[in-house]
């Protein structure tokens, strides 16, 4: 992220709305250290909206789970506004949501409410900045449908692309920026490990843990990096060989999370050590291929 674009941070005036006092405090600290130091803050969704009547806002930040109207409802009331013949605020704003659930049901949940940005706890100073800047500079077109307000979620096909490296969101619109690649590769590595940790693995088809995999080997070729691209095949591999099987089986799921954030963590440091936890994850699934076989 240039200096230029959180610069622009400086003059947004931003809405936090979360019940935990604490989780205030901490964010406070991070957007003033970001610059951010327009702040209003409410503890429940009714002061969110009577703060957006009162005041003018650029940005929302707002919790998922709270107690009255959730973070989902306080983001339906918000972009609800736009079908008011007198809008009492302005009902395209940004929305980033932060959650301790970082499942694809919770992302999915946000994402048809209209949000922009999805921060799953916890958190950093950096992954912070870069949902802000992503929300603030790099926002989609609006769109106001029958079933949806909020940003447009309309895929593009990317000549550059092909098969499965296909698949790319319309948001990431400049390519040199590779902090918000990698970090919807880390969300998505969050996703696995907390479908397997959380006992929900059972509920997930293959056809979720495929599109995990398909998203990461798109970002991973973005920002060039083979060894990321390698884990996204091999997770691919075996949503195949699970889809056969019908079965998922929680261990290799949460495998592949933990190595996707450990390559994450080591690139550029120890080349060794990251093709050896690709190596792993590649003998992990061929050694489940053919007990598949031999069964």
């Amino acid at each position: 992220m240039t200096e230029t674009r959180v610069q622009d941070f400086a003059n947004k005036r931003v809405l936090l709305v979360d019940d935990h006092t604490h989780i205030r405090a901490i964010f406070t600290s991070i957007l003033n250290g970001l610059g951010m130091f327009r702040l209003s803050t409410a503890d429940r969704s009714d002061r969110a909206l009577s703060t957006l009547e009162a005041e003018p806002i650029d940005l929302v930040i707002t919790d998922f789970n709270m107690p009255g109207l959730s973070g989902i409802g306080l983001a339906q009331r918000i972009r609800q506004e736009i079908r008011s013949k007198n809008p009492r605020f302005n009902p395209s704003i940004p929305i980033i949501m932060i959650t301790s659930f970082g499942t694809k049901k919770c992302l999915m949940a946000a994402r048809d409410a209209g949000v922009d940005e999805f921060l799953a706890k916890p958190f950093t100073t950096l992954a912070v900045a870069e949902r802000i800047d992503s929300a603030i500079n790099m926002q989609r077109s609006f769109i106001v449908s029958e079933n949806y307000i909020g940003p447009c979620r309309r895929r593009k096909v990317d000549p550059i692309l092909s098969g499965l490296k296909r698949r790319e969101a319309d948001r990431i619109a400049i390519l040199n920026e590779f902090g918000v690649e990698r970090n919807l590769i880390q969300d998505d590595a969050q996703i696995l490990i907390d479908l397997a940790g959380n006992d929900q693995i059972e509920e997930t088809s293959t056809e979720d843990i495929a599109w995990i995999g398909e998203n990461t080997a798109a970002h991973a070729q973005k920002i060039r990096d083979d060894l990321l691209e390698r884990a996204a095949m091999s997770l691919l591999k075996y949503a195949a060989l699970a889809s056969a099987q019908g079965k998922l089986e929680a261990d290799i799921v949460e495998m592949h999370g933990y190595a996707v954030k450990q390559l994450l963590d080591l690139a550029g440091k120890d080349l060794n050590l990251s093709n050896q936890v690709v190596d792993s994850l590649e003998r992990a699934v061929t050694k489940r291929t053919r007990l598949r076989n031999v069964a």
